[in-house]
């Protein structure tokens, strides 16, 4: 892959997107999705470790903190929207 056809990717993925946006919840989504996908990765790396099928512990290491990172991250979305939502329905009309 050379950087000609990179470009020319995402100048195809950057116009799709400037002709059609992905709304708030599919993006919410889709990132739900990766964490959950990262989450399974690291249970995954766990339990092959526990067997002896991984020898190597700190690639297995590496994978938890980064599941572990990433949903906290999306605990704390999770707790800002929540008290947005909250705010919105003590407003006063």
């Amino acid at each position: 892959m050379n950087i000609d056809s990179v470009s020319q990717a995402a100048l195809t993925i950057e116009q799709s997107f400037a002709a059609n946006p992905p709304s708030f919840s599919q993006h919410l989504y889709a990132e739900i999705g990766a964490v959950n996908s990262k989450l399974l990765t690291a249970e995954a790396g766990l339990q092959d470790l526990a067997a002896g099928k991984q020898g190597n512990i700190h690639h297995v290491m590496l994978t938890l903190e980064d599941a572990r990172l990433s949903f906290q991250l999306l605990t704390q979305v999770r707790n800002r929207m929540l008290e947005a939502y909250q705010d919105i329905l003590r407003m006063q009309i």
